[in-house]
């Protein structure tokens, strides 16, 4: 028996993320998130814990997010940090009493004027050392070419598919069923050490577990695995830790099906 994980963001889906900087209202697009964290003293990236754009976009001016939060129930989940000290997410709610959700409406409308109306996540990239929100940030993107065709190789293959994503289950159901994953098999909310646990809790039912991934929150997760692939499609540059933390390298997500 054996089982392929997948991540998400950058190696099976080509994301465009937009960050507001709250200091000085600058707008980026194109950018990554964990490379903004990385950069940072102590920083940690957190997102909400379900996909909320429509309720988001209908906001009122003058609403904050913590009011939002406050009357939705909803929380937000640390799924990146640049340090073993751990945030506190509901500190991190109370520290945003005066962060109005035009913020948030206006990186979501900028996603949406780059990629169309497609799934999308919303959260903060959170300076844990000056204890404030630093960026809002809003994600989305579609499948880079050919995933679709490697998915069907690997099941043809005899490989059982998994997705382990930072991503809530509720934004993981659409992609789920365009890929035929079933919702078991997607690992969310998962940080680095989460994507680690998982590779070692196949390990313990399949005879050869592979992860495949692109950036710095994989490396716990390759160091896990009996075989890891570093995809570079995505772009981004990536640290000299991360390069040499896989067993192998590609250029695109297809090139996987000759190592395999």
């Amino acid at each position: 028996m054996k089982a392929i994980v997948f991540d998400k963001s950058g190696t099976i889906v080509d994301t465009c993320r937009v960050a507001l900087d709250l200091h000085s209202d600058e707008l980026s697009v194109g950018v990554s998130s964990m490379g903004i964290v990385d950069k940072m003293e102590k920083g940690a990236l957190l997102i909400l814990e379900r996909s909320q754009s429509d309720s988001i976009l209908a906001c009122v001016d003058g609403y904050t997010f913590h009011n939002f939060c406050e009357d939705t129930g909803l929380g937000l989940k640390c799924v990146y940090s640049n340090t073993e000290e751990v945030v506190s997410v509901d500190l991190a709610v109370a520290r945003c009493r005066d962060v109005p959700m035009s913020k948030f409406k206006l990186a979501l409308n900028t996603l949406y004027d780059e990629v169309g109306n497609v799934r999308t996540n919303i959260g903060f990239i959170y300076d844990i050392a000056k204890d404030r929100p630093h960026h809002v940030l809003s994600t989305g993107g579609c499948f880079f070419p050919k995933v679709e065709e490697v998915f069907d190789h690997l099941r043809v293959e005899g490989w059982d598919i998994f997705i382990a994503t930072g991503d809530t289950l509720d934004g993981m159901r659409e992609l789920s069923k365009e890929l035929s994953v079933p919702c078991n098999r997607i690992f969310y909310l998962q940080d680095e050490a989460k994507k680690a646990e998982s590779i070692r809790k196949l390990k313990k039912i399949y005879d050869i577990v592979v992860m495949v991934g692109n950036d710095t929150n994989d490396m716990l997760a390759f160091n896990e695995a009996d075989i890891s692939i570093l995809v570079l499609q995505d772009g981004h540059e990536k640290k000299e830790e991360l390069l040499g933390s896989a067993t192998h390298t590609v250029s695109k997500i297809e090139d996987i099906v000759d190592i395999l």
